[in-house]
């Protein structure tokens, strides 16, 4: 039997409508700024699917840390399945990588319909639904490599979602503790998860001590061990600048909102902080807000993870990265939740001072979502040309052309378009 749409109250079908428009919107510039080809990092699946057709999966690189810092296993075990299934055409990641968005922006629109029947402000939706499929997804939509980033945004969300139920017993922890370790094994900013779930637990002040550390300890052992994992790769020597982390993280979280206007971003993202830090205290006996705290605090967790792994070599400008924004919207979404808890409760100076800060944040997050929309349609237009410039090539490819599309190594860019074309993979399909 079909959902009887009428019957919904008029603010659901808004929001609904809402969640459709911005989804077909996303799915259909995805197929269209597709990167068109395997190109950069995602070229070292061509390996991994090789030993995948031969057999020796688990002799390639399928379960190692890439390139010391990110475990892919999960992630590559959807690439396999879409490569396998278009035939190495890239469009099929993307799909892939938006249906994951979309679970992940599901999971985002019930947490805000539950904190507004909790009280929070009637624009929570709205809001919660901007963020989540924000145009500044496309950067890691059009990428089939960035799959890994959708599937680890589902089950961050899914691990909130349960650990921010009003009943989280055994089997909502075990849950939790599963979908981290898939958004680990994706991507290993999933990682943050670990803090936030520990903060989540900790606020349980109904609890007592003794059945709080008993959930907590299956986190810190999870914790643990990814950490000596994922650690092995990581220099032990970094020299680090206090100073230079803290500006990377900033610029990491305000360029989810004003990446157009990057003095902007680090003001925004300490105003943003500091409110935050009073919002959840205000909020700290609210069961409501925990999910959205959650999220504050994984966004964060990711900034800080990326500092300390980017920062030393690239300098507080990568923090600028487009593919970032997806994970630094999470900050936001969690920022943007805990604001509309505590509107219904604020007054005086509080309340007219939230009023003019929401709607500049809006303002920022729509001129934001234009530059990163232009960033994806240029970055098509790039790789298109890369694509074409190989597909016609043939042996005799230009050597920087070869360095540009794998991080200056000539050779190895040659041997894996050779599998691409012997396999018939994009761009090498026939026409």
């Amino acid at each position: 039997m079909r959902p009887d749409l009428t019957a919904m109250p008029r603010r659901v079908r808004v929001d609904i409508g809402l969640f459709a428009s911005l989804a077909v919107a996303l799915l259909l510039t995805t197929l269209a700024w597709m990167i068109p080809m395997m190109l950069w990092d995602h070229l070292d699946l061509v390996p991994i699917y090789q030993a995948w057709r031969e057999g020796g999966l688990w002799q390639s690189e399928f379960a190692r840390v890439h390139h010391g810092s990110h475990l892919h296993v999960a992630a590559y075990a959807v690439l396999l399945l879409t490569t396998h299934l278009s035939h190495g055409q890239p469009w099929l990641d993307g799909v892939a990588s938006w249906l994951l968005l979309l679970g992940y922006a599901a999971l985002v629109l019930r947490l805000a319909w539950r904190a507004e029947s909790a009280g929070a402000a009637r624009w929570l939706p709205l809001a919660a639904i901007l963020l989540a499929l924000h145009p500044g997804h496309l950067a890691n939509l059009q990428w089939g490599w960035q799959v890994a980033v959708a599937l680890c945004l589902v089950n961050v969300t899914l691990a909130l979602t349960c650990l921010a139920s009003s009943r989280l017993d055994a089997w909502r922890n075990g849950l939790a503790l599963l979908a981290t370790c898939v958004a680990v094994a994706s991507f290993s900013s999933g990682l943050a998860l670990v803090p936030a779930a520990l903060l989540l637990i900790g606020l349980r002040h109904e609890w007592s001590m003794r059945r709080r550390l008993l959930f907590a300890l299956p986190w810190l052992l999870l914790g643990a061990m990814a950490v000596l994992w994922l650690g092995s790769g990581v220099p032990s020597d970094a020299q680090r600048d206090i100073a230079a982390l803290a500006l990377y993280v900033l610029n990491f979280l305000g360029g989810a909102v004003a990446r157009f206007g990057r003095d902007l971003a680090a003001p925004l993202a300490m105003l943003a902080l500091l409110s935050g830090l009073w919002a959840a205290w205000r909020l700290r006996a609210e069961s409501a807000a925990r999910a959205w705290l959650g999220l504050a605090a994984f966004g964060l967790g990711c900034a800080l993870l990326t500092a300390l792994g980017r920062e030393a070599d690239y300098g507080v400008e990568h923090a600028f990265a487009t593919r970032y924004v997806s994970f630094s919207s999470l900050f936001w979404l969690g920022w943007v939740g805990l604001m509309a808890l505590l509107m219904p409760r604020a007054q005086g100076a509080a309340l007219q001072l939230l009023r003019w800060c929401l709607p500049l944040i809006a303002v920022l997050a729509l001129f934001n979502a234009l530059h990163l929309a232009k960033q994806a349609r240029d970055l098509a237009q790039r790789s298109q040309a890369i694509a074409e410039a190989v597909r016609i090539g043939g042996d005799a490819l230009d050597e920087q052309l070869l360095r540009d599309i794998y991080f200056d190594q000539p050779e190895i860019a040659r041997q894996r378009l050779a599998l691409l074309r012997q396999w018939g993979f994009a761009p090498f399909e026939p026409r």
